[in-house]
């Protein structure tokens, strides 16, 4: 039994090896389509999506132009946001295209402690990642399906996007300018995505060391039950009198 628990631990940390390195690969392709995505000139979201399309991660990161009017009466909150180890929350309006559609604009973060800042009114331009639809995860917190709730714990815009009667796209602005610029500090806009490579190489080679070492401890005692077995080869696991 003892040598299946040593087996099975060593088996454990090989895999949690490999599967770092998988995160590692996966954390190097998100930094090159960002990389690629964000290279190109941007384009006004229209000329990119239309009512009724749904999402395209392919799309995720494009920088895109909204020109029109935010709509103050359909904004929502997105909450349980942190930047910078401060918790906060992110307004998310929509904003009516001049062409008649909504796009829905998360117009940066805000401190909990602050209310939340107006939008800015009359015609602007604002300039921004395009991001897809978030869905909840297995494990993830459950949002309201009442149409006249206002916060939310993603950005899942067939849900928040009930409550419009104008017709909208299945992806959303998240905003690094816009133009007049707001009044207030606050919301923050966003920041570049983060494109390290993350700690993952290291964690590989640390879980390929763990199971170096259990491996040794696996060995130290299989050699000492094998030297019992020879001084008292009647009793199993037994030492001489």
């Amino acid at each position: 039994m003892l040598h299946l628990l040593f087996g099975g631990l060593v088996a454990l940390m090989v895999f949690l090896g490999f599967w770092q390195l998988d995160r590692l690969e996966d954390k190097r392709q998100f930094n090159s389509n960002v990389l690629e995505r964000t290279a190109v000139a941007p384009t006004a979201v229209e000329n990119l999506l239309q009512p009724g399309n749904v999402s395209d991660p392919d799309l995720e990161w494009r920088i895109v132009t909204a020109a029109g009017t935010y709509q103050a009466g359909g904004e929502v909150t997105i909450i349980n946001r942190s930047l910078d180890g401060v918790a906060g929350y992110s307004p998310m309006t929509p904003l009516l295209l001049d062409t008649g559609v909504v796009v829905y604009v998360q117009r940066g973060f805000v401190p909990l402690a602050t209310a939340t800042p107006p939008p800015t009114t009359g015609r602007v331009v604002v300039t921004g990642y395009l991001r897809p639809s978030q869905a909840r995860s297995v494990l993830g917190a459950v949002d309201s399906t009442d149409p006249t709730a206002t916060e939310f714990h993603r950005a899942d815009i067939g849900l928040i996007s009930s409550r419009l009667e104008e017709p909208h796209l299945s992806m959303w602005v998240q905003l690094i300018e816009q133009s007049p610029a707001a009044g207030s500090p606050w919301p923050q806009a966003a920041r570049p995505p983060d494109l390290d490579e993350g700690p993952h190489f290291s964690y590989a080679l640390q879980w390929w060391f763990f199971s170096l070492v259990a491996l040794a401890g696996w060995i130290v005692v299989a050699r000492r039950a094998v030297r019992a077995a020879r001084v008292s080869p009647g009793v199993p696991g037994g030492t001489s009198s």
